[in-house]
Parts: C-alpha cells; sequence; structure tokens
C-alpha cells in the first residue's frame, strides 16, 4: 500500500512506495549481462508482464487477449506501482504533518515488439499507435471516481530515470492534485479572468512575435525554447487554436506531432550523441482541463541539479534557448 505524506515546510506531497526497490535495474556496468537479460516488452515475451489492458494492432484496432504475434502497441500494468488501489483518505493524527493513502493506476505503453531504445528508431506509425492509446487510457482513468490527475512520461536511457532499455510511455493517473499543479491551475484560471484569453495561448502568440524561439511549426502546433528554459536545450509542443484537448487531436494533428517529437530526438542525438532525455504531457487536473491548458515537454539530461537548484527552485541554464532554438532547427 503507497503511504502518502505531506510536509507544509516545503508545501509539498510525498509518495513512499516501498515496492519500487523490487524493480529490475537493466542499466548495469556488464554488456554481456545486459545482453543476457530478456526483455518483457518484446514481441514474444508477453508472458514476462501482466495482462495487456489494452493492444493495437498496426491499423489501430482493439486486440482480443491472449495476444498474437500481431500487436503493435500494448498497454499493461506496472507491476511496480507508485499509487495503491485503496481508497484515498487522510489521517491528522500526525498534525501539522498530513498522511494518506489513495487510489491510483500505473500503466506502461510499450509502443513496439521490436527491441529499440529511443523514440528516434520507432517509426512513424508505432509512435502515432502509442499516442492513441494514450488517449484512450487517460479518457478511461478520468471515469474513475477518485482519480484527479493524470500524467503521461517517458524516460529515455539510465541518466533520465529509465529502468528498462526498451523505450516505452508510462501513465500515472493520481488521487493527489499537487501544491505544484494547482499553482499552475490558479494560473490559467486568474489569466482567464484578467485578459479573457489563454495564458498558453498568449505565450505562444508571443513567441511567434518573437520569432527567435521557435524551432518548428506546422498548422496544429508550434515548438519552441521556453523564454525562461529550466535546462539546456528543453522544448515545448504547444497546440495552436484548432487542436482542441489532447484526446481530442485529429488523426493530421497526430501525424504532425508525432513528426515534431521524432525531429526533436533526432536532431538531440546528432548535436549530443545518446543523452538520456524525458518527455510529458502537462495537462490541468482532470476537474479543470480544457482547451488549451496542456503541452508537451521535451529535454535532454545534459546537466545535472545542484544545491542552489534543490535550495531555491531557481534553475541556472548554460545554454540561452534562443541559442538553443537555433542549434535545434
Amino acid at each position: 500500500m503507497s503511504d502518502l505524506r505531506y510536509d507544509p515546510l516545503f508545501d509539498q506531497w510525498m509518495v513512499v512506495a516501498e515496492n519500487r526497490r523490487d524493480r529490475p535495474i537493466e542499466f548495469v556496468p556488464l554488456e554481456q549481462t545486459r545482453k543476457s537479460l530478456i526483455c518483457p516488452f518484446c514481441g514474444g515475451n508477453e508472458e514476462e508482464t501482466p495482462p495487456a489492458i489494452l493492444a493495437l494492432d498496426e491499423l489501430g484496432r482493439e486486440l482480443p487477449a491472449p495476444l498474437g504475434p500481431d500487436w503493435m502497441t500494448r498497454v499493461i500494468p506496472n507491476k511496480y506501482p507508485t499509487f495503491s488501489n485503496s481508497q484515498l483518505s487522510t489521517s491528522d493524527q500526525m498534525w501539522p504533518y498530513r498522511q494518506a493513502t489513495g487510489l491510483g493506476a500505473q500503466e506502461l505503453l510499450i509502443p513496439t515488439p521490436r527491441h529499440v531504445v529511443s523514440l528516434s528508431e520507432l517509426l512513424e506509425l508505432e509512435l502515432r499507435l502509442a499516442l492513441q492509446a494514450a488517449q484512450m487510457r487517460i479518457a478511461a482513468l478520468q471515469q474513475i471516481s477518485g482519480i484527479a490527475h493524470a500524467t503521461l512520461f517517458l524516460n529515455c536511457r539510465f541518466e533520465a530515470g529509465a529502468s528498462v532499455e526498451h523505450v516505452h510511455w508510462q501513465l500515472i493517473g493520481s488521487p493527489l492534485t499537487s501544491s505544484f499543479l494547482q499553482g499552475r491551475s490558479d494560473r490559467f484560471r486568474q489569466h482567464q479572468l484578467s485578459h479573457g484569453r489563454s495564458l498558453l495561448r498568449d505565450l505562444v502568440d508571443q513567441e511567434e512575435r518573437a520569432a527567435v524561439r521557435i524551432v518548428n511549426r506546422s498548422r496544429h502546433w508550434t515548438a519552441y525554447c521556453p523564454f525562461a528554459s529550466r535546462t539546456a536545450f528543453q522544448m515545448c509542443i504547444a497546440p495552436n487554436r484548432d487542436s482542441g484537448t489532447f484526446g481530442e487531436i485529429s488523426t493530421i494533428g497526430l501525424q504532425q506531432l508525432v513528426e515534431m517529437i521524432q525531429a526533436y530526438v533526432t536532431r538531440l542525438e546528432s548535436l549530443f550523441g545518446q543523452p538520456g532525455y524525458n518527455v510529458i504531457l502537462h495537462q490541468l487536473p482532470f476537474a479543470e482541463a480544457q482547451h488549451d491548458t496542456w503541452w508537451i515537454e521535451l529535454f535532454p539530461r545534459l546537466s545535472k541539479n545542484a544545491g542552489f537548484e534543490f535550495g531555491t527552485d531557481i534553475w541556472i541554464n548554460p545554454v540561452a534557448p534562443e541559442m538553443a532554438a537555433r542549434r535545434l532547427k
């Protein structure tokens, strides 16, 4: 059972998930040891994982269980979930601390039966179907009472937090709305009330006017290095006006998104070899999600955070976003 703890000194929740210690770590020093491992995400090794929650073939059709060799994308429960399946309840016995247990879900989206390491190695079809599966699973989590927010993310390579080499997305449905997320929701709401426009929309419009941090643009998306980038070569992909919510992306929009993500990763790897990197779908809590309140963030792990960042939450970036945008184009 997961132990959720709140500390008023830092205004933050954290999760004690001791079962996560049992995860296999595939990234070990000896190459021959790595090669001897059975990859549970490869085709033919489906019995190494829990049964699929969802599987799609190359035409995007749902496949029945048990899975045959024709799956393209499959979604499975995480064997070592952060959250347990108990109802959210809180205890004030440790005041001023707070403690709770909570309902949640943690799933893995495997975009290909082939053993590939990076998004740059995927076929466009494979990445598109994986995002399509993510849309379906987020919609399903939204219907579960007690789940307040969903985060879709990808950790590529050990430096970015991956424990299995085979590229995969993770989806976590959380019962918590952290102070970080609540602060973001408040900023979106206040900006809308004050200006009558979406905060994200105004940011993208400003980037278009400045024209110095934009990396790529299409009918549905604008990719740019944020004005106050936290890390070197950080990039955001924000929807344009006609793209709706993440779950409402059109077929053409989804294809353009795939092309933008893969173009960024390919360029990143051409500049820096094989860096670890993260991809995150940012969205507001389910109760407040609407158009123009979600975006995708991509950033490489080219440096480590140190004492100043942890002590102040002020980030030091050695590469100006304007320079990063020029090099990513």
